[in-house]
């Protein structure tokens, strides 16, 4: 009984010692080609997207970053479909953006197209999606978040295992270690050198001007902000080519997920949508001279062009984006919707959608009586784009309560990369510039804003000085530090043209 008791003894912590055995992690050669990739990409990112000014070398940059990505998912044996070699082609596309425009807004809102459609991409790929998934908001949430920050001390990790398996690695521990240690001491003893002798202080002032320049200290910010953005490059890329290790996105799940948020009576929308739908009828009725107006050109009495346009626009703008919460509101929270649609809420969904439609048509024919009379400006275009986009969700909403079937993350996501192409690449500086001088040329504006022009970009400048509304000289004496190519930088299309017609 005691043999038994002693072997009992020494098989025990021998099991345990298997059994507490933690199996570390291997990384392939292409995990760690991978991490460096992520941080030289997230560096050069910072420094020529989000710190400085963009153009052919973004476009460089983003073609590289594009190309790696796209290098690496066919590494992990990912295949493309004809859907996603056309997402990556419409990537390269708007990567174009950065060259062929100096507009900063336009740039700052194509960045972050690219970096949505970007993460989708590979999401896509790795998931071997034929098309654009059904629950396009879950895909974008698990793209852009839950993927990438699964992961996101992953590059950590890769770059740890890799240190530790060579040599050279264990050395650059050491000496960064060494460095950490030695920094405070140097610093207190150069202090007290240079306060010994003003050569050495000289000397320790010339090279501390140096390495601590402007320059030098924008690099070392980029740097900083590089780290986070590489781990999140990282992360994405790591975690959508190794799928096992995180929970996909099931169709099913999401149908859950709807289900879950219908706990809203129909007869309470019914209820609560009836009175929004009479007051407009009311609106329609007692506005009809105020607002259609706009439509035969002409002014209500004790209103200007200016006061017209600015207060019917606006107020309109805001009623179709409540309409749209509105619409967005019956489908998601009805007890009964999607498929299982009754007849009276489609038609509530088609009668609201008609009225807003109604209204931006009126809006819009506001907005244009207003850009006939006093031209065109930046905030006029983008509102007008806006408008004109959200019209267009609420034909694809109507359709969709006709055709349930119809894939309408599809379509909505076509339209707005067609309408967003339209944004980007009409150059919509260039576009003012042009129709304002027209205007003017024909009599009908009354005068030329030209203050106006040159706060705009080259766009808008080049527009203006190759209809000869603008001189050289005009440009030039504009500003006092005036250098086409410094001002606006040699890294667009639009800088370039105009920097060679200063010379």
């Amino acid at each position: 009984m005691n043999d038994n008791y002693l072997g009992e003894v020494q098989i025990v912590p021998e099991y345990q010692a298997v059994a507490l055995k933690k199996e570390k992690p291997e990384y392939s050669r292409a995990e760690v080609v991978l991490s460096v990739f992520a941080f030289t990409a997230a560096f050069f990112i910072m420094r020529y997207v989000v710190f400085n000014a963009m153009g052919f070398l973004t476009t460089g940059l983003m073609f590289a970053v594009i190309t790696g990505a796209i290098v690496y998912m066919k590494k992990r044996k990912c295949s493309f479909t004809r859907f996603n070699r056309l997402h990556g082609a419409v990537l390269y596309i708007f990567s174009l953006v950065f060259s062929i425009t100096a507009n900063d807004y336009i740039k700052e809102l194509n960045a972050f197209f690219i970096l949505g459609a970007g993460a989708y991409l590979v999401y896509s790929v790795s998931a071997g999606n034929k098309e654009t998934d059904r629950y396009l908001p879950f895909a974008m949430c698990k793209a852009l978040f839950e993927y990438p920050f699964s992961h996101f001390g992953k590059q950590w990790a890769v770059t740890q295992d890799r240190l530790s398996k060579t040599r050279a690695g264990s050395n650059v521990k050491y000496i960064l270690t060494g460095l950490l240690i030695t920094v405070p001491v140097t610093a207190v003893v150069a202090a007290l050198l240079m306060s010994a002798d003003d050569g050495l202080m000289n000397i320790l002032s010339g090279i501390y001007e140096k390495v601590f320049s402007l320059e030098m200290c924008d690099i070392i910010e980029q740097l900083i902000f590089a780290v986070p953005f590489s781990m999140y490059l990282f992360g994405m890329l790591y975690a959508n080519a190794h799928r096992s290790k995180i929970k996909p996105l099931e169709e099913q799940g999401c149908i859950q997920k709807l289900y879950g948020v219908r706990f809203i009576s129909n007869l309470v929308m019914y209820t609560a949508v009836t009175p929004l739908c009479i007051l407009y009828v009311l609106f329609f009725i007692s506005q009809a001279n105020y607002f259609l107006s706009a439509f035969s050109g002409s002014l209500p009495e004790g209103y200007t062009y200016a006061d017209y346009a600015r207060q019917g626009f606006f107020e309109l703008c805001a009623v179709a984006v409540i309409n749209l919460a509105v619409l967005c509101g019956i489908s998601l929270f009805s007890k009964k919707t999607g498929r299982e649609k009754p007849a009276a809420l489609k038609i509530y969904s088609v009668v609201l959608s008609v009225f807003t439609i109604i209204l931006i048509a009126t809006a819009m024919s506001k907005m244009v009586m207003y850009i006939y009379n006093y031209g065109l400006t930046e905030l006029r275009v983008y509102t007008s784009w806006f408008m004109v986009l959200l019209a267009l969700v609420f034909v694809l909403i109507i359709i969709k309560q006709f055709r349930y079937d119809m894939k309408f993350t599809k379509r909505l996501s076509a339209v707005f990369v067609v309408m967003f192409a339209v944004l980007c690449f009409s150059r919509p500086e260039s576009v003012i510039a042009r129709y304002n001088i027209a205007m003017y040329n024909s009599g009908y504006l009354e005068e030329l804003d030209r203050d106006a022009i040159l706060e705009m970009s080259a766009d808008g400048l080049l527009a203006a000085y190759n209809e000869g509304a603008l001189t050289a000289e005009v440009i030039c004496e504009y500003s006092e530090e005036y250098d086409p190519f410094d001002r606006f930088g040699n890294y667009n299309l639009s800088s370039v043209i105009l920097g060679s017609k200063m010379k």
